[in-house]
């Protein structure tokens, strides 16, 4: 089973993310900034990492839920 995932993108966007299946946190790493994205729903991460576009399906998916700037 796995317990962490971690993507690389080739985005204008977004670099980066990894996802906690056990606790539902997303870290989403930009090019400027890194955030982490709490209760993220399973189905919800699944449809922004397999989008065409990840900066699109982060709006669509990922930015309702509640998240935090991580400190560089």
């Amino acid at each position: 089973m796995i317990n962490v995932q971690t993507n690389t993108f080739k985005s204008s966007t977004v670099e980066a993310s990894t996802y906690d299946f056990n606790t539902k946190q997303l870290i989403v790493s930009f090019k400027h900034a890194s955030y982490v994205y709490e209760d993220v729903k399973e189905e919800d991460y699944i449809a922004f990492r397999d989008a065409e576009s990840q900066g699109k399906a982060l709006n669509k998916f990922i930015k309702g839920y509640s998240y935090e700037k991580l400190e560089d």
